[in-house]
């Protein structure tokens, strides 16, 4: 079994532009989440090429939830810590 540890995952909100104007109001064509940190990353990297692994690590809030949530329809075990307060 490989775990990996990401001390501070993320999770990443991409906002897609055709085109952008600086000091003008710029439209998104389209937004995307994206979860990150350098275990995550190697964690759904693994998980695509069909090797176990687990993703450990610390999560809090909506945002930890969000993460956990997503890497696991992903796929991905996670067994992160849930900390009672604060935000990922």
């Amino acid at each position: 079994m490989i775990y990996t540890v990401t001390l501070n995952p993320a999770v990443d909100y991409i906002v897609h532009l055709d085109t952008f104007a600086d000091g003008t109001v710029n439209r998104s064509l389209s937004e995307s989440i994206q979860f990150g940190g350098k275990g995550i990353n190697v964690s759904t990297v693994l998980t695509s090429l069909g090797i176990r692994n687990t993703a450990l690590g610390f999560v809090a809030g909506f945002t930890g939830r969000t993460l956990d949530e997503g890497l696991r329809q992903m796929g991905v075990d996670t067994r992160f810590i849930i900390l009672p307060s604060g935000i990922t």
